[in-house]
């Protein structure tokens, strides 16, 4: 679209700034991609922007930080800022090509809080208003760190002042510029252009647009002041992650889930989680983990990226990268990592670990196992203690056991080996073979019976004695 062109009214620019150092955050890692509730910072910014349903969105980013355009995907468009020379020198940066005459939309990558819901009122309440300027005020217990909104006797608009610049008085002002803004697009641009820096900081502030743009300026209040959190720093980064988890259990809660200790359990953003299913406390569920109906999870069961059916019981494990259907019962105490898929019914007991494997419907591995590169029917048996050794030194091995096979305590399967449908392992055998179907595999060596022993060594210990 060229940008004189007349835009439809519900056409929106979103701008996200995201070139910040962070430099308080004390990390290699740019500030905008620290996670809050197992989502990047930016990503958040971005799931907000996204409600508007805007005609572009822009990001303006800092080409020397890695990993901030990995993370974005392809989605928005990005805007280099080469010198942080302030906010509103990141604006400046957004081309000619993009400077549409409609409605720009300009927030914080490092403000993870704001809701989508805001954002939306925000700019209706701009376009009812048809105001030049509209920007989201917040009031603080503490306004510490925020620009003071400054109003005239008649409570009227006159000035956002950042704290740098400050009087005593000044600072103490409640009502705070929560960087949040909606321009008319036709008079933020040329307004740009006439940003200076003169100021203790020495950079161009996104703020003094305000005073730049004639016409009608308006203040929209947020309800709940949370939702401006910047993140400058770790402990601000903690303080967003409690606000945001409580959302999330909130939201879990409201839908039918049961929690019955919100303050120890720790969801992230994109979980799923069934209606009457409950989470029990110390129980942490991460990534885009998915969980059926009238499951029961924990206490102390960590679930990372992966898929729960419904009717399960997963108690005191750990979960990653795995499949599980339903009506599965799993722990305590047990492992499962990355590749494993449990079918219907299967049941897996204490201090189990399995990995990259297939369990059968209605197969147990009741306890004390390793399962490593398998393959497993239905109806299997899997004895307490028995493993199968699938790394030769060089290459992993697969373990196949057939349909209906009962394999009893103790047994190894050295692999490459297949058991058929069927078939009986003894205890404390040892599988370097294929065994047929129906079948039984005896791998122990003879006993052998020394009858007295008990007596002799008795008596020897005796006579040795001094």
């Amino acid at each position: 679209m060229r940008p004189n062109s007349p835009e439809p009214r519900g056409s929106v620019t979103v701008v996200v700034l995201a070139a910040g150092k962070g430099v308080r955050m004390n990390s290699r890692i740019p500030k905008v991609l620290h996670p809050v509730a197992g989502r990047p910072m930016l990503l958040w910014a971005m799931a907000a922007a996204r409600a508007l349903e805007p005609e572009r969105t822009l990001v303006v980013t800092n080409p020397a930080q890695d990993g901030v355009q990995a993370a974005l995907n392809g989605e928005g468009q990005t805007v280099a800022q080469r010198e942080q020379l302030g906010t509103g020198h990141a604006l400046a940066q957004v081309s000619a090509a993009h400077r549409t005459s409609g409605p720009v939309v300009v927030l914080y990558a490092d403000a993870p809080l704001l809701r989508p819901e805001t954002l939306k009122h925000l700019v209706a309440e701009h376009r009812k208003a048809n105001a030049s300027v509209t920007l989201l005020t917040a009031s603080l217990d503490d306004p510490t760190g925020y620009g003071r909104i400054v109003r005239s006797r008649n409570d009227a608009f006159r000035d956002i002042v950042e704290e740098k610049d400050a009087s005593d008085e000044q600072k103490q002002i409640r009502e705070v510029n929560s960087g949040v803004y909606v321009f008319n697009g036709q008079l933020l641009w040329p307004a740009l252009q006439k940003l200076e820096n003169k100021n203790r900081a020495g950079e161009y502030y996104l703020t003094d647009i305000v005073r730049l743009i004639k016409g009608k300026l308006q203040t929209v209040p947020v309800h709940d002041s949370d939702e401006i959190l910047g993140i400058n720093d770790r402990r601000q980064l903690a303080q967003a992650e409690r606000v945001m988890r409580q959302r999330i259990l909130d939201g879990l809660m409201t839908n039918g889930v049961t929690i019955t200790d919100p303050n120890s359990t720790f969801i992230d953003a994109d979980v799923s989680i069934g209606q009457d299913t409950v989470i029990h406390p110390f129980t942490t569920i991460t990534g885009q983990s998915v969980i059926g109906e009238d499951c029961v999870i924990g206490p102390m069961t960590q679930l990372r990226d992966s898929a729960v059916g419904h009717g399960c019981r997963i108690e005191r494990s750990h979960l990653e990268k795995t499949k599980v259907a339903s009506n599965v019962m799993i722990g305590p105490f047990s492992r499962l990592r990355p590749g494993t898929e449990l079918a219907d019914g299967v049941h897996v007991g204490t201090h189990t670990e399995i990995k990259n494997s297939r369990i059968g419907p209605a197969s147990s591995v009741p306890h004390f196992s390793y399962l490593g590169d398998a393959v497993v029917g239905a109806n299997v048996n899997i004895g307490a203690g028995s493993i199968t050794a699938n790394w030769d030194g060089y290459e992993k091995n697969m373990t196949e056991i057939g349909d209906g096979a009962y394999i009893s305590c103790d047994t190894i399967f050295v692999a490459p080996v297949r058991i058929g449908s069927d078939a009986t392992t003894a205890a404390d055998t040892v599988i370097t073979k294929d065994v047929p179907a129906g079948s039984l595999a005896i791998g122990r060596p003879e006993i052998k019976i020394v009858e007295g022993y008990t007596a002799r060594r008795r008596k020897k210990k005796q006579v040795t004695r001094p």
